[in-house]
């Protein structure tokens, strides 16, 4: 049961439980006998002034048995009403009377009595009494002049018999609250460790390839932050399982098709299904399908590389300008094939940027190959390039068939091809989009795409690739 975290918890709060009543009893315990005691002086102290007065007046008239027999059935009662005895001493020491039979009081507390000093202490009264009793000693003064003393001497048994019901109570009041908290501290420690155990039962369902796994949140606590937590990590692990098998799929979908065509060319011209005369057609379409494979392999390890901590960026102050037009010069054969109209637009002739000049101008030169290859013939291909007072912002446009709404959000995943773009496009692999963002991202920057009509109740679609780098 210590093992686990309800046991501890439970027997923790069981003990700081036990702890606190114990604590609270001793304190609790000085208390009330100290209060018993002051209510005993102050009982005592009552009672004095009216055993001074039948004293003096007894000392007036010695002769007379009435009197003298009225005052010990006074002192007698008065005993009784204060729980004491009750013995008083003349102003020689001696005892005058007393309600047990005391014939003398201890000279050290007479001698302090007779002084005019109202003592209280705990003794055996000069060994007349077996153990400790409570001793109260108050002075009688008649016309300022100490003439004798009263001695209050309450046994023990008496203030613990009061204290025996203190106890009784106290223990009955702390049986019934340790019931109560018992039931408490078991439903709270459940109540903690109960989402615990939930916790690592699903952690044990997630490694064993259960990603569908949720936890109810109950509460705001850090329990159902914790739950919160974990919700999200199994909804990344679960995006990430699918991503990883969609990874596979896709994968195996490219380089079936590219090795497929490759195996049956070749097939095609050893076994003479080709004749001599097609072969080199043949041979250059494998040619193409090759590096295609080979490309796709390069892409894939070059984003295998982004995707690691290790992978750095060669952060340097350079003209994105100048950039943009390297990029046009080595795409310029591309352009012209397709009778394409370029317009290049700058906002200043040099606009410094900060970021790394290899990465930038490999996404520039995708996003304007994109745009050759998926414009229509004889169309224009724009290039704009500008800035605020942070950012430098890069666009490229192209009229061609376009992109659906639905597919914009998807264009930048990994081996994504529209349905109308895989006509077109038979030698991409759908990694440069995705390549893009990767390195817009290591960048802390970001890359965007629109698509909008050319014109109203035209087919021709103006689509739009954007992205922004810190000014340097």
């Amino acid at each position: 049961m210590y093992k686990s975290i309800f046991g501890r918890l439970f027997w923790v709060y069981s003990i700081i439980l036990i702890f606190i009543l114990a604590t609270l009893f001793g304190a609790m315990s000085g208390f009330y006998i100290h209060h018993i005691s002051d209510q005993q002086f102050d009982e005592a102290k009552k009672a004095s002034g009216s055993i001074s007065y039948l004293t003096m007046l007894v000392m007036e008239d010695m002769n007379d048995y009435r009197i003298r027999s009225l005052y010990n059935t006074s002192l007698a009662s008065w005993s009784t009403i204060v729980n004491a005895d009750i013995t008083v001493i003349n102003e020689n020491g001696e005892v005058y009377a007393s309600t047990n039979n005391i014939k003398m009081a201890p000279s050290s507390m007479s001698t302090q009595v007779l002084a005019g000093e109202t003592i209280r202490s705990y003794s055996s009264f000069g060994s007349y009494y077996p153990g400790l009793v409570f001793v109260v000693g108050i002075p009688i003064i008649y016309n300022n002049t100490t003439i004798g003393g009263i001695f209050f001497n309450t046994p023990l048994n008496v203030i613990n018999a009061s204290f025996a019901d203190f106890v009784r109570i106290f223990l009955m009041s702390s049986l019934q609250s340790m019931i109560i908290a018992v039931f408490i501290i078991y439903w709270q420690s459940k109540k903690i460790s109960r989402p615990i155990a939930g916790i690592n039962s699903a952690v044990l369902d997630i490694a064993s390839g259960k990603f569908d796994k949720r936890l109810p949140v109950t509460s705001h606590d850090e329990i159902g932050q914790l739950a919160s937590s974990f919700n999200y990590m199994a909804d990344s692990l679960e995006q990430l399982e699918k991503m990883r098998q969609n990874f596979i799929s896709d994968v195996s979908h490219e380089l079936r098709t590219p090795m497929t065509s490759i195996s049956g060319f070749v097939a095609g011209i050893l076994d003479g299904t080709i004749p001599p005369e097609k072969r080199d057609e043949y041979l250059t379409i494998v040619l193409n399908e090759s590096k295609r494979l080979t490309r796709m392999a390069t892409d894939m390890l070059e984003m295998s590389k982004m995707s690691s901590s290790e992978y750095h960026l060669d952060m340097k102050k350079f003209d994105i300008c100048e950039t943009v037009r390297l990029a046009i010069i080595s795409l310029e054969s591309k352009i012209e094939q397709k009778s394409l109209e370029l317009d290049v637009s700058f906002s200043h002739d040099q606009i410094n940027v900060l970021a790394d000049k290899d990465s930038i101008l490999r996404v520039i030169i995708n996003l304007l190959d994109n745009a050759v290859k998926f414009s229509y013939e004889n169309t224009k291909i724009s290039v704009s390039v500008w800035c605020d007072a942070h950012s430098a912002f890069v666009r490229v446009g192209n009229f061609g068939i376009g992109i659906e709404q639905k597919d914009l959000n998807h264009v930048f995943d990994r081996f994504y091809k529209t349905d109308k773009s895989r006509g077109k496009d038979k030698s991409g692999a759908g990694l440069g989009l995705s390549m893009a963002k990767n390195i817009m991202k290591l960048h802390n920057s970001r890359i965007w795409a629109e698509s909008t009509c050319a014109k109203e109740g035209s087919d021709v679609k103006y689509t739009t690739f954007t992205f922004c780098l810190e000014l340097a």
